[in-house]
C-alpha cells in the first residue's frame, strides 16, 4: 500500500486531496511536545477511512513521562491507529542534539520505550529508524516489533509513488525486513503543493488493522485485579473496549470506571448469568 507521513510541517494539509492508503501522523516528542495540527490531521484522516498511525519522537529525558506523554495525547484514537516509536537525532539552531540517548547509542532506553508503550496500551508499537542505524542496533528488536524503515535513494530526486523502492528489505542478520519503507523525503504528489514523505507498506489493510489493536497480554496475566466503581487504569480500558465492542455500551473507553460502565458491567453479568456489579474472578475469568 502507498502511504504518506506528515508532522507540523504539514500543518493545513488536506488529507481528502493528497492519494494515500494510508498516512502516519506525528503526536508528541518529549514530555511536552504536541505536534500543531495534530489533532485535526489525525481525525480528518480518520474520517476519511484512511489506514492511520501515530508516532512519538523520542527526547531521552524518561520513558515513563515520554510514554505518559504520548499516550494521553492520543488516548481518544487507541484501537483505531497504529503506534509508533521515532528513533532518531536533529539538532536544533542551537546545536543541541533533541535526543542525546540516540547519540550516546543508548539502544536499551529506545527498548524500554517501545515495552513501556505495549505494557500500558497492549498494542504493540512499530519502531522507526534509518536502515544504516538498524545495521549498529545490537539489540534483536526486530524479534518482538514492527519495524518502519528509512532508506533514500543516494541520488535522492523528487519522485511519486514507486512499487519497488531502491533498498533491500531482507536479509538483515537478527532484522527481517521492514513492514514499512520511508523511501523519500521529497515526494511530490497532487493536492500538495511541497515535500512529503513516501511510504510503502508492505502490509495488507487487514494486516494494518490488526497492529492497531491490542494483544491478549492483559487477558492472560496473572495479575487480575478486582475492579470497581471509581477505580482507574488500562484494564479498566480494556474492559471498556470489550464491553462497546460487545454492544454492552459504557461510553467512552477512558479507564475510568463510572456510572456507564458499572451499568455496562452489571447487563454482560446479567447475559452470562452473573450478579455482581463490579468485576471479579468470575467475570475475568467468563472474558
Amino acid at each position: 500500500m502507498n502511504g504518506i507521513d506528515i508532522s507540523g510541517h504539514q500543518s493545513g494539509i488536506n488529507l481528502s486531496q493528497v492519494p494515500c492508503d494510508f498516512v502516519i501522523i506525528k503526536a508528541t516528542q518529549g514530555t511536552t511536545f504536541v505536534s500543531k495540527d495534530f489533532t485535526r490531521q489525525v481525525e480528518q484522516a480518520l474520517s476519511l477511512n484512511k489506514l492511520t498511525g501515530v508516532y512519538h519522537y523520542a527526547s531521552g529525558v524518561g520513558v515513563e513521562a515520554e510514554v505518559n506523554h504520548f499516550i494521553d495525547v492520543v488516548k481518544p484514537y487507541l484501537g483505531k491507529v497504529i503506534l509508533a516509536i521515532d528513533w532518531e537525532n536533529n539538532k536544533n539552531k542551537s546545536g543541541v542534539n533533541d535526543n542525546p540517548k540516540f547519540v550516546a547509542g543508548d539502544y536499551k532506553y529506545c527498548e524500554q520505550l517501545l515495552t513501556t508503550v505495549k505494557q500500558k496500551t497492549g498494542v504493540t508499537p512499530f519502531l522507526y529508524m534509518s536502515k544504516s542505524v538498524a545495521r549498529q542496533f545490537k539489540w534483536e528488536v526486530g524479534k518482538d516489533f514492527p519495524f518502519w524503515c528509512a532508506q533514500y535513494k543516494k541520488t535522492n530526486v523528487p519522485t511519486t509513488y514507486v512499487s519497488n523502492p531502491w533498498t533491500d528489505t531482507k536479509g538483515w542478520g537478527a532484522w527481517t525486513g521492514c513492514k514499512i519503507l520511508q523511501y523519500s523525503s521529497i515526494g511530490r504528489l497532487k493536492g500538495y503543493n511541497a515535500d512529503l514523505d513516501l511510504d510503502l507498506a508492505y502490509l495488507t489493510a487487514d494486516e494494518w488493522n490488526a497492529y492497531t489493536q491490542g494483544t491478549d497480554d492483559m487477558l492472560t496475566d496473572t495479575t487480575r485485579p478486582t475492579l470497581k466503581k471509581g477505580d482507574r487504569g488500562e484494564k479498566v480500558r480494556l474492559w471498556q473496549q470489550y464491553l462497546n465492542e460487545h454492544g454492552f455500551n459504557c461510553g467512552n473507553a477512558d479507564g475510568i470506571f463510572g456510572d456507564k460502565t458499572e451499568h455496562a458491567v452489571m447487563k454482560y453479568q446479567q447475559a452470562h448469568g452473573m450478579e455482581a456489579g463490579y468485576i471479579g474472578n468470575n467475570t475475568w475469568n467468563t472474558l
